[in-house]
């Protein structure tokens, strides 16, 4: 089983495309193989990455929980009385141990995400500069950001890592601001951080920051007077001997400045200018669009877009029209805004577009009342431009999780509404898409899609029959008539992933790698109280 492409960022006339762990080079113009950087071999040699797999780490922590727990166990005296049962969770029980009686199992989403099943930590996110120099990844598991340099080393294009670090939380999303000298990444604990595209040499390595000890000593409610078991009296001894220790914070190491923060998970982040000035466009799970000042004034709000009644997963801002806003996720519809006055200024129905998909697939007009209500949840959005009849004529490629398929809308420029064009179908689920705009004034423009060859057509967990050997970069062209197939033949890498396999198991967690935008949608009864 070969590895699909989950994310992709063009840099100049190079293709730079993250399959895992690796990330592939190609020439747009022939789609040839330049070359490939592997996550696993660069760490190995650096002495930075041992066991990247998320459930060989998970597999860790639960192993050391329970054998700590037994050396305590052990250590008590037997004549102590019987202690109180802990209540274990899903992954301690023991294979023979009932099943809840519901018969439905409580679902951890967020250890899931990081069991990727890969030897090394997965790129998940990919930009570049507009100097067509730097290349900036995010690998979750160890949760680091990575600035690359495209150099040259005997006559082939390579990437050169130049810095690593390890942010705080994971970082989801990253921008670079326009003078290509600083990075924006949002985590999904809803902080935003700037840090300098090339770190400093010399700046100093700060001390780990220590929290005082209180200047009253703690003293426990309890006391030996009031403990009837050797078990609690070792855990009154360990409250006096730790409870009055300074802590250690551990601090990021490099230059890092923090922007701005959410209360909610931060699902998307775009930086414009407008009138000279910079602003900052967070979205966020609570179905929040917060417009921020640029720095160094970013802690100041100048408002909000609201009217998304699900979560936010995507921004677009058209280039060449700056003070429009779209944005989807697991609304029904897209949304334009003209975001300095939060003004919402129209809706275009998306599910409408992909319920008819799903029906022509199906071949059936009727739905079981059985069956869950269709939702979507927007992966996508990528603005695009064809120059027709002596101007540019905007276009928004839309894309959604588990959709085999690109919606085309096109951005009317007198009312700044979005008009359906076209549902173009696809062999496999889009992961990632690259608007390849030329520079030339034609009439034809080349869209990059990655598409999933390794689950079925519309669904995100049932596994392809046979190897998933096909082509997974496809070349289509937007002309007059819309998207039609045809364009450069990518040469991807021949040989198979070792470190997947093609069981049940792997290609689950594989799903959670690649598609995770579901665990946004609260459920029954989540977030009323907010």
């Amino acid at each position: 089983m070969r590895m699909p492409y989950q994310c992709m960022t063009r840099c100049g006339d190079i293709l730079v495309a993250a399959r895992g762990s690796s990330i592939d080079l190609f020439k747009l113009q022939d789609g040839s193989l330049l070359s490939t950087w592997n996550c696993s071999n660069h760490d190995n040699q650096n002495g930075k990455v041992s066991d990247g797999g998320g459930a060989d780490l998970t597999t860790m922590l639960v192993t050391t929980q329970t054998s700590e727990s037994s050396s305590v166990e052990i250590a008590l005296d037997a004549a102590s009385p019987p202690a109180k049962k802990r209540k274990l969770s899903h992954s301690e029980q023991s294979p023979n141990q009932t099943e809840p009686k519901n018969g439905k199992k409580k679902q951890n989403n967020r250890s899931a995400a990081v069991a990727s099943g890969l030897e090394a930590p997965a790129v998940t996110v990919l930009a570049s500069t507009t100097d067509r120099k730097h290349v900036v990844a995010v690998t979750g598991e160890d949760k680091s950001i990575r600035v690359f340099e495209i150099v040259t080393t005997d006559g082939v294009h390579i990437l050169k890592q130049l810095s690593q670090r390890n942010m705080p939380k994971r970082p989801c999303t990253v921008a670079i601001t326009k003078d290509n000298s600083t990075i924006i990444s949002a985590d999904k604990f809803g902080d935003v951080y700037a840090l300098p595209l090339l770190p400093s040499k010399d700046l100093a390595k700060p001390s780990p920051v220590f929290e005082p000890a209180s200047s009253k000593p703690f003293v426990p409610a309890a006391n030996e007077l009031t403990i009837h078991s050797q078990r609690n009296r070792k855990a009154l001894e360990n409250q006096k001997r730790h409870s009055n220790k300074a802590s250690e914070k551990s601090e990021p190491t490099f230059e890092h400045k923090l922007l701005l923060g959410h209360v909610s998970m931060l699902t998307d982040v775009a930086l414009v200018t407008s009138d000279e000035k910079d602003y900052i466009i967070t979205a966020d799970r609570d179905e929040h669009i917060r417009i921020s000042r640029g720095i160094p004034q970013s802690h100041i709000i100048e408002g909000f877009c609201l009217g998304h009644t699900d979560f936010i997963t995507r921004l677009c801002i058209p280039r060449n029209r700056s003070n429009l806003l779209i944005s989807a996720g697991g609304d029904d519809e897209l949304f334009v805004w003209k975001w300095q006055s939060s003004q919402l200024v129209s809706r275009a129905n998306l599910k409408r577009h992909a319920e008819a998909l799903k029906t022509k697939s199906t071949g059936s007009d009727t739905v079981q009342e059985s069956t869950e209500p269709f939702k979507i949840a927007v992966s996508g959005l990528y603005h695009t431009q064809r120059y027709v009849d002596d101007h540019f004529v905007d276009f928004i490629i839309v894309t959604c999780e588990g959709i085999a398929a690109l919606f085309l809308f096109d951005l009317h420029a007198d009312d700044n509404s979005l008009r359906y064009i076209q549902t173009f179908e696809l062999p496999g689920n889009p992961l990632a898409v690259v608007a390849n705009m030329s520079p030339t004034q034609c009439s034809s423009n080349e869209v990059i899609v990655s598409v999933d060859m390794v689950h079925q057509p519309g669904s995100t967990v049932e596994r392809r029959l046979g190897s998933a050997t096909e082509q997974s970069l496809l070349a289509i062209q937007l002309c007059d008539s819309g998207l039609v197939s045809g364009g450069v033949t990518f040469r991807e890498p021949v040989e198979e992933d070792k470190s997947l396999s093609s069981s049940d198991d792997t290609t689950g967690r594989l799903g959670n790698l690649l598609y995770n935008l579901e665990n946004l949608r609260k459920r029954d009864g989540e977030g009323q109280d907010e």
